[in-house]
């Protein structure tokens, strides 16, 4: 990539190239830098452009695809841990970034998503003042304006948000850095505008991974703890059931969805390079050949062509910039 990045945000475009935003660099184990900017992936060409700047240094934010092709980024953390409320627009077609509205609250380590009629909801995180947040905020892209709807029971941060089939959003676990991590999960009806729970796991986890499967369930991977166990939700019965180990702890891992319907796990914490694959098939575990480097604070995202994107993220010894493509 053009820059070191870990703890960034990144999302497929509709043309099939990959957006990386903001982000910590730096160079050894040093990781001061906080971007401003971002940069696109082309899997034709398998090269890296600049993409432009947006209006303030981000790592640990929220990143979400807009219906008409724009990407949403807000939130985040800057210098000295500044965490802000401010929003940006970016446009595909001219590599373009615009301020939007900003959000009613400072949010960090938080998802955004995009819900089906087209809005989109920043889900807790942390304040300013490094405070768990519960509150949850709606963005209006006709409006650029930020709205807030009904709070979550609990105040999370470190956690995941899954759209589901139906339009719900399952949200699970989290909690502060060194804990307690929650074990709760909650889903949230944007018809109804209303929280509900969604169970219990049968650990507290956060900066764990949420795959949403192709039938619908919801696989949840990990978690700090130095966890190696896997859950599945089923939002027809709204229940969780074991769903095997990993061979190794995982947290701060990557994890998605391959062409094929199995789940690609791999990285995490404790400079991990291996990687494992979940089948819903038959519920097992298979290793897959490792990375080429240890990473974690990184994503991996399948293309269109069914290869699978791993780029930047925190390595044994820095920042990287080093990106790698695996072809299952």
């Amino acid at each position: 990539m053009k820059e070191t990045r870990q703890s960034y945000a990144a999302i497929l475009l509709p043309d099939g190239r990959v957006l990386l935003a903001g982000g910590r660099g730096g160079t050894g184990h040093d990781r001061t830098i906080v971007q401003k900017n971002a940069e696109v992936f082309d899997p034709v060409s398998g090269t890296w452009q600049r993409a432009g700047e947006f209006q303030i240094e981000r790592a640990y934010l929220g990143i979400a695809a807009l219906s008409d092709g724009r990407v949403l980024v807000a939130g985040g953390e800057g210098y000295h841990n500044q965490v802000t409320n401010s929003a940006d627009l970016y446009n595909p077609a001219d590599a373009s970034w615009t301020a939007t509205g900003s959000m009613g609250k400072t949010r960090s380590q938080f998802p955004l998503i995009a819900l089906e009629d087209g809005r989109v909801i920043a889900v807790g995180g942390r304040d300013s003042a490094l405070k768990l947040l519960a509150s949850v905020e709606v963005f209006n892209p006709e409006t650029g304006q930020w709205s807030e709807i009904a709070s979550m029971s609990a105040p999370r941060a470190f956690h995941t948000a899954t759209l589901l089939q139906d339009g719900r959003v399952l949200v699970v676990g989290g909690g502060g850095v060194e804990g307690p991590y929650l074990k709760t999960a909650e889903l949230y009806d944007p018809a109804t505008a209303t929280w509900s729970p969604a169970g219990t796991m049968s650990t507290g986890r956060a900066l764990h991974t949420a795959t949403l499967l192709a039938d619908g369930r919801v696989l949840v991977v990990g978690g700090k703890g130095k966890l190696t166990s896997a859950e599945i939700y089923d939002p027809t019965t709204g229940t969780w059931e074991p769903a095997g180990n990993t061979s190794q702890p995982r947290a701060e891992h990557a994890a998605t969805l391959l062409s094929d319907g199995r789940v690609l796990v791999a990285g995490g914490l404790g400079n991990l390079a291996s990687v494992e694959v979940f089948d819903p098939a038959s519920g097992t575990w298979s290793a897959e050949a490792d990375m080429t480097l240890p990473r974690y604070r990184f994503v991996v995202i399948t293309l269109k062509d069914g290869r699978v994107l791993a780029p930047g993220g925190q390595s044994t010894e820095a920042v990287l910039a080093i990106s790698e493509v695996f072809t299952p």
